[in-house]
């Protein structure tokens, strides 16, 4: 009962951390959008590309093994820590290094200046790798909702000031090193561990016997998200990079909102129950509803709203608005395979994680270059358009039947346990994007400013899919009903 009792609370931090983190950031996204332009978003998606490859190298699935480890010492923390810490110094180097050839492949010189700037991010990420694998291991949600919050919303408000001031490219450089130093105070401020100066390689390589293989998996996670934008980059440049990436990153948004709560925390749950098949499996099968709940109604509302979102923003932005509908419907499919990867980290498997996740990324690569070779002289909807289309056939029809397929075996799970647990949601987001079309239909507000129509179909797929939602799903009424009434009866036995 106590475990239990530590997932809920958990998750609810978790949930409040990425709500609050990502809510801000879309919001700062969308301001942003509207200062800015395709050209400088994609300037700076392709420099942190560049960034966030070389910072993977920090943790080098040491995060993860310090998380699963049961017999962790001291001296396991001090040796990644200070190993981090010479890596970053090298790596930094190294990133300065190679800005200028980086830049030259992607046909944006600009962006070379941009790397050399953010570089200084790669030893203010080593600074954070131990204390947020802690923080994690033991489930202290709250310590890192606290700093992820905070950091996003002061480095959100730099950014649109400078932007306002009209440093362009500049302001989104400073919002992302704002963000990781303020989160970095913040994180040792919060985290009572201490580095002592103490290095073991046999600690060190106590860890490696999971780390390296997790590392590759973590590597091919990787590739495949970013392979998109790099594709882009190298094929067409900066504004179709820019393009896609807000699609992306609004879709992304949804999910990480939606399921990246339930996904951070499960990872830590699952191991607990490593040893327990029965809990293993009523686990696994609650992290799917959860996760089918709150994220497949969402995605398909912002597929049916994503034109008058994309108008919202900004003229220069509408061609996204497709990229948003695809991206959107892949996000719906992808979500039943989520909980594979953590699982079979729980279960000591990182081998077999490595293994697919590669497989995932060779296939997507190619199919990923194979597109941008047909659609090169076409125009920016086109190739943005093909990009999206190429990701949906990899993750939704070729590599998501494989993921479940591995989930429902190792976890004993049958295709009606699975249609239970994501019935009700599957119902609702059908709902939502019927209601939205037949709104549309009706031609209400298509003459008026496209935030009214945004607005009007938000509210319209909102009600109609919560109804729904509701209706089918009895334990999320239960819950919602238990607490509205604790909300109601406090204040009454308060005042008795």
């Amino acid at each position: 009962m106590t475990n239990r009792r530590s997932f809920q609370n958990a998750l609810k931090w978790a949930y409040a951390g990425n709500w609050g983190e990502r809510g801000f950031s879309a919001l700062f996204t969308i301001i942003l959008a509207g200062l800015l332009g395709p050209k400088d978003f994609g300037t700076v998606s392709i420099a942190v590309v560049y960034i966030s490859f070389l910072q993977m190298f920090l943790d080098q699935g040491f995060v993860a093994a310090l998380i699963q480890r049961k017999d962790l010492h001291s001296k396991h923390l001090d040796a990644v820590f200070w190993m981090d810490q010479v890596l970053s110094v090298f790596l930094i180097g190294l990133s300065i290094l190679l800005s200028g050839w980086w830049a030259a492949k992607n046909h944006a010189p600009e962006v070379a200046k941009v790397i050399s700037v953010l570089s200084f991010s790669i030893p203010i990420h080593g600074l954070t790798v131990v204390q947020s694998a802690i923080l994690s291991k033991n489930m202290d949600f709250k310590s890192l909702t606290i700093r992820s919050n905070a950091a996003v919303l002061v480095s959100g408000i730099v950014g649109i000031g400078m932007a306002i001031a009209g440093l362009g490219v500049w302001s989104l450089v400073g919002q992302q090193l704002i963000r990781d130093f303020v989160a970095l105070l913040l994180l040792w401020k919060l985290s009572d561990w201490r580095p002592r100066f103490e290095f073991s390689w046999n600690h060190l390589k106590d860890l490696t016997s999971f780390s390296v293989s997790n590392f590759i998996g973590q590597l091919g996670v990787y590739a495949d998200l970013q392979a998109a934008s790099v594709v882009l980059g190298l094929f067409f440049g900066p504004i179709a990079v820019g393009l896609y990436r807000i699609a992306d990153r609004i879709t992304n948004t949804v999910v990480v909102i939606a399921v990246s709560s339930i996904q951070s925390v499960s990872f830590p749950e699952f191991a607990r129950y490593q040893d327990n098949p029965e809990e293993l499996r009523k686990s696994v099968l609650t992290c799917i509803r959860l996760s089918s709940v709150s994220s497949l109604p969402a995605l398909a509302g912002l597929a049916a709203v994503s034109t008058p979102l994309m108008a919202t923003v900004g003229a220069s932005w509408t061609p996204a608005a497709g990229v948003v509908k695809v991206l959107s419907l892949l996000g719906m499919l992808l979500m039943f395979g989520f909980f594979t990867g953590p699982l079979l980290q729980a279960l000591s498997k990182p081998r077999f994680f490595a293994i697919l996740e590669w497989s995932r990324t060779i296939i997507g690569t190619t199919l990923l270059v194979g597109t941008g070779f047909l659609v090169k002289n076409s125009s920016v909807d086109m190739q943005i358009a093909g990009i999206a289309i190429s990701r949906f056939v990899t993750g939704g029809i070729l590599i998501t039947p494989v993921f479940v397929y591995i989930l429902m075996r190792l976890c004993r799970i049958s295709f009606r346990q699975l249609i239970v647990a994501a019935g009700p949601s599957t119902i609702a987001s059908a709902v939502v994007a019927g209601s939205v079309f037949l709104f549309h239909q009706t031609g209400w507000l298509s003459n008026g400013k496209s935030i009214y129509l945004l607005l009007a179909e938000v509210f319209v797929g909102g009600v109609t899919g919560l109804f729904v939602l509701f209706s089918l799903e009895t334990q999320l009424r239960r819950a919602t009903m238990g607490m509205l009434q604790r909300i109601f009866r406090r204040p009454l036995l308060s005042k008795g």
